[in-house]
């Protein structure tokens, strides 16, 4: 590995797994019916999905709380949030599992650092199921419900450099968010957004580590 790239950071959804776009997307997957002519959430309902999301995401509730607390502001039912939940996550993206598995027989030292849930970690993590990410060949798991901290704050990036070790500017870091990308730059890492439109991440990854001087 390059001497002044020490860490390749992953973000998970739309990086190394493909997500449901949007709660509308996840429930016509799930099955759930919406009620028609059901008018999109106001502002005010956006803001309070997306407070009880945080605390779901930090892990200071678990789901079927999550899913009661939020299913107001959805116009759902809390069993038709945890379907939705449960079939959120579409499956790794073609050549990821190839990818990170180069990458540990290659000794690169790798982490990721995403936004997710304890129910979604799981699915990741069950070596049986259609989701399953090799985690354990990371070098180190920043997960938002494992450290209690969500990105784009700032004490995220800075958990990731303490617990790792590294300064900032031995980070390499891929996510599809922009704030979360911008955010990561404003720390010093050296962060690149990757674009989830055309559906092939993983060639977007291979080509910025090839010329960063990281060849796997």
């Amino acid at each position: 590995m390059p001497s002044d790239i020490q860490l390749v950071v992953f973000d998970l959804g739309r990086v190394l797994i493909r997500i449901c776009d949007g709660w509308k997307h996840a429930c016509e997957v799930a099955g759930v019916k919406l009620s028609p002519g059901l008018p999109e959430p106001d502002a005010a309902a956006v803001a309070a999905a997306e407070e009880v999301a945080a605390l779901y995401d930090t892990g200071k509730i678990d789901l079927e709380t999550f899913a009661r607390r939020v299913a107001p502001h959805r116009g759902l039912r809390p069993e038709d949030v945890v379907r939705m939940i449960r079939c959120f996550l579409l499956g790794p993206y073609p050549g990821a599992v190839e990818l990170l598995d180069e990458l540990y027989r290659a000794g690169v030292r790798t982490a990721c650092l995403s936004n997710t849930s304890d129910e979604h970690w799981r699915m990741m993590l069950d070596r049986s199921g259609p989701y399953y990410l090799p985690l354990e060949r990371l070098t180190h798991r920043f997960a938002s419900h494992l450290v209690g901290l969500r990105k784009p704050a700032k004490a995220m990036y800075e958990y990731v450099e303490r617990a790792a070790g590294l300064a900032p500017s031995g980070i390499l870091f891929f996510d599809d968010v922009v704030e979360n990308v911008e955010a990561a730059r404003r720390r010093g890492w050296r962060a690149y957004r990757i674009d989830p439109a055309p559906d092939d991440p993983i060639p977007q990854v291979r080509t910025i580590l090839r010329e960063c001087g990281i060849t796997v």
